[in-house]
């Protein structure tokens, strides 16, 4: 699918999509409890639709009205006791949150269960699971370090060290399963990233009841034995998404928009960019409706993104607004999500006259006249939303691959041409 986006004055309110981070997680902890847990504004995207199609291939009952869940859990306990026992296999899509989170809490069962992916996810690394699974008492087999897996437990707990360079998703899978395991966990963590993304985690199970202690991320404590309890919640707004729009109104010329339904109630590492608005003069403040952003003369920045890498994208069409070179660092944990999103940017964004240097871990964008061009999405929904932006500044931009939004925020298009983008 291909769209064209064309220079626009954005006016108006709109909600962010809901997290899709928190929502995973939520999914994954109503799973984990006995009873009923009542989620509220859950996400359309591809990757929440895979969340809920594991915890049910796991045995969760699930019933969905709208954007309401109703979803009953208790794995892996209850579902020993009774026929309805888990599949053999569980299928996560593209989704690396899903595929890394459910993992481990799969090595819960006694059964052995294999993860199956698909596209851009068979390409991603999870040999880190090869060493810590089995250190913590579970079976786990790799296909070379990637997709598929397969696990078998039941994960008993104890003392386990783990890479957190590379990501942080799978650490969150095992601070999700181990306070179900039989001994106490302790899990030693060398060179963390996306430190925002854990603390998440350690909130969304804190809201079940669970208590995860760790010292400066460098050492995680989890007691055994410990009981997820039904909860009623919302999911928040996502900030992933917000910054795509937050950026739109910054670069559009003469607009002003509201984006309702963003919170801080829970750690979301995109926030961070109210960090950036501020170094790159960036007009916006909160109102009672929600974030307000005007249309700026936009500042040079510098930025380390490598607690959010998920902002690099947006911040990037940002800086090619900007009055001279900026510099975001944070390339490296680019290589391995959906594309290869800093050699994707450079090679797009030069199409439309955009310059990109990358130096190590440092993207650095040339601000330029951007100029009518055809941009690839690299199968990335981050890309395409990128490559979409351009076209609100100077010139149009089509977008091919613009059907990979569907991943996390597949509304993306509606809601520009909601707040008054011309988007064909």
């Amino acid at each position: 699918m291909k769209r064209e986006v064309f220079p626009s004055t954005l006016r108006g309110e709109i909600a962010a999509p809901g997290s899709k981070s928190i929502a995973q997680r939520l999914v994954a902890g109503a799973l984990l409890s006995k009873g009923e847990t009542i989620i509220r504004n859950y996400p359309n995207s591809e990757d929440c639709k895979a969340a809920l199609s594991v915890a049910q291939a796991l045995g969760a009952i699930v019933v969905q009205k709208g954007n309401e869940l109703s979803i009953k859990g208790g794995f892996p306990s209850n579902f020993q006791a009774q026929i309805r026992n888990p599949k053999s296999e569980i299928f996560c899509g593209e989704s690396g949150l899903a595929s890394r989170l459910f993992t481990p809490i799969a090595a819960l069962h006694d059964q052995m269960i294999s993860v199956f992916g698909e596209g851009s996810l068979l390409t991603r690394p999870f040999s880190e699971f090869d060493k810590v699974l089995p250190a913590l008492g579970a079976t786990c087999e790799t296909f070379q370090g990637r997709l598929p897996v397969r696990v078998q437990g039941p994960l008993k707990g104890g003392h386990a060290t783990i890479d957190g360079a590379l990501s942080s998703q799978f650490l969150t899978g095992l601070l999700m399963a181990l306070p179900k395991a039989s001994s106490d966990s302790h899990i030693i963590v060398s060179g963390l990233t996306s430190k925002p993304y854990v603390s998440m985690t350690m909130e969304v199970a804190a809201l079940f009841g669970v208590e995860i202690k760790h010292e400066n991320f460098e050492v995680f404590h989890i007691r055994a034995g410990q009981n997820y309890s039904a909860v009623t919640t919302t999911v928040p707004g996502d900030w992933s998404g917000a910054a795509f729009l937050i950026v739109a109104a910054a670069i559009a010329e003469d607009s002003r928009i509201v984006i309702r339904q963003l919170s801080k109630d829970i750690t979301q590492a995109d926030s961070q960019i109210l960090e950036v608005l501020k170094l790159a003069n960036v007009r916006h403040r909160w109102i009672e409706a929600g974030l307000e952003v005007e249309a700026s003369d936009i500042h040079a920045f510098d930025f380390d993104a490598n607690q959010c890498p998920d902002l690099m994208p947006p911040l990037a069409v940002l800086a090619a607004f900007g009055n001279g070179v900026s510099t975001i660092k944070g390339a490296k944990r680019l290589l391995h999500k959906e594309s290869n999103r800093a050699k994707a940017l450079q090679e797009e964004f030069a199409k439309a006259n955009i310059r990109i240097v990358i130096r190590e871990d440092d993207m650095m964008v040339y601000p330029g006249f951007s100029r009518s061009a055809t941009l690839n999405a690299h199968n990335d929904h981050r890309i395409a939303m990128a490559a979409a932006l351009l076209g609100l500044g100077h010139d149009k931009i089509t977008v091919t691959g613009a059907h990979s939004i569907d991943k996390s925020y597949p509304e993306f298009f509606d809601h520009l041409q909601a707040l008054g983008a011309k988007v064909v």
